[in-house]
C-alpha cells in the first residue's frame, strides 16, 4: 500500500509498505479522507508538539474517515462496508483515568495515525460508525470537532451572552458555530479575509480582521462595554493568549484551546484576579465526543463542508501541507479516491 510519511522537516514522501494484518479484535479500514490539521503542520515544519515523539520517517494523519474492509473474529460492532471514523488514541483501559471514563487522559496511552495511508488497522473500540446523511468528507471532521465539543463542555454559555473566538481557522469556525447555536452573540477575530467571509456565510454575527480593526473596541461595542462573557483561544500564540484575557469581561471565561508551544509565558495574572476570570484548558476528546461530533454534523448544527478548501490525492500530500502551512485556504483534505 501507499503511505505518506514525514522524512524530515518540510519533506513528505509517499512510500510503499505492506498492508496491515488484523488481529481478532481489530478492523481493517480503507481510508477515504484525511484532513491536515495545525498540529500536523507544526510537525511538518520541524516543531515537536507537546506529547508527540517524532522520529523519521514519521506517520501523521489523524482526521480520517473510511470504509470497513475486514473485521477480526472477535469484533462485534462493525462489519465490512460500514462507514467509520477512527480515534487514534490507544488506551490501556485499566489506569486511574481509564477506569473513570477519562480516556483522553490515559496514563499509558499510545497513538496511531493511519489517515495518510491507503489502509489502516484499528482496535474495534476505536471506531465510530458514520450516521446516514453524513458524507465521508464531512465525517473526517469528527476528530477536530470532537475536540471542540470537549472544549465547549467546559464553558457555560448563557443565551444572549457575548462570545469571542480568536482564530479564523477550521477550529475557530467550528467553535463559533457552536457558540452561535448555544445562543451567544458571536464575534470571530482573525487575519484572513477569505476565512472571515466563510464565517459570515455560516451566520457568525460579527467578524473582525485584526489587521484593520481593533478587536477590543469591537467587542466593547457589541457588549455594552463589558467585554466577552466567553473568549475562546483558537489560535496558538502567546500574544493571542494575552489578547484573550484582555477581551474577557468581568467574571468572564477564557477557554485555552490552542497551545502556544512556548516553554514559558508571561501573563498579567492580576487581570485574572481582579476580573475574576475563569481560565480553563482543553485538550483532546473522548470516543463518545466523536459520536457527538457526527451528530452535530448530521443535524447541520456545525457545517463542515464549507470549511474544505482543497481536496488532493495522496500523491500531492506535500503540496497539501504547503497549502496548509501558507494558510491559503481552510481545511486541506487528502482524498484517497483521487
Amino acid at each position: 500500500m501507499k503511505v505518506a510519511r514525514l522524512h524530515g522537516p518540510l519533506t513528505m514522501q509517499v512510500d510503499e509498505m505492506p498492508a496491515p494484518e488484523i488481529g481478532p479484535r481489530e478492523v481493517l479500514v480503507q481510508v477515504a479522507r484525511c484532513g491536515v490539521c495545525g498540529t500536523d503542520v507544526d510537525a511538518y515544519i520541524g516543531k515537536q508538539p507537546r506529547g508527540w515523539t517524532i522520529t523519521y520517517p514519521f506517520r501523521m494523519g489523524h482526521e480520517l474517515s473510511g470504509t470497513v474492509l475486514a473485521v477480526g473474529a472477535d469484533v462485534p460492532t462493525v462489519k465490512p462496508g460500514d462507514a467509520v471514523v477512527a480515534d487514534g488514541r490507544l488506551t490501556c483501559g485499566y489506569c486511574y483515568y481509564c477506569r473513570r471514563g477519562m480516556w483522553s487522559a490515559c496514563q499509558n496511552a499510545g497513538y496511531f495515525s493511519g489517515g495518510l495511508a491507503q489502509y489502516a488497522a484499528y482496535p474495534f473500540p476505536n471506531l465510530v460508525k458514520v450516521p446516514a446523511g453524513v458524507s465521508l468528507a464531512e465525517a473526517a471532521f469528527a476528530e477536530p470537532l470532537a475536540c471542540v465539543v470537549n472544549g465547549q463542555a467546559k464553558i457555560d454559555v448563557a443565551p444572549g451572552s457575548v462570545a469571542v473566538v480568536i482564530g479564523d481557522g477550521p477550529i475557530g469556525l467550528m467553535h463559533a458555530q457552536m457558540l452561535r447555536h448555544r445562543g451567544a452573540y458571536t464575534v470571530l477575530v482573525g487575519l484572513l479575509d477569505h476565512r472571515l467571509a466563510v464565517a459570515e456565510r455560516l451566520g457568525i454575527n460579527r467578524t473582525v480582521n485584526a489587521k484593520r480593526e481593533d478587536p477590543l473596541a469591537v467587542v466593547k461595542e457589541v457588549s455594552d462595554g463589558r467585554g466577552g462573557d466567553v473568549v475562546v483561544l483558537a489560535a496558538g500564540s502567546v500574544s493571542v493568549l494575552k489578547q484573550a484575557i484582555d477581551l474577557a469581561a468581568r467574571r468572564g471565561q477564557v477557554l485555552y484551546f490552542a497551545a502556544t508551544l512556548a516553554p514559558e509565558v508571561t501573563l498579567d495574572l492580576d487581570l485574572i484576579h481582579y476580573k475574576e476570570l475563569r481560565l480553563v484548558g482543553s485538550y483532546d476528546s473522548t470516543i463518545a465526543q466523536y459520536e457527538d461530533a457526527l451528530a452535530l454534523i448530521r443535524a447541520c448544527v456545525v457545517q463542515v463542508r464549507p470549511l474544505i478548501s482543497h481536496e488532493l490525492p495522496l500523491g500531492q500530500v506535500q503540496e497539501g501541507f504547503e497549502i496548509a502551512r501558507r494558510q491559503e485556504g481552510l481545511k486541506v483534505q487528502v482524498d484517497h479516491a483521487l
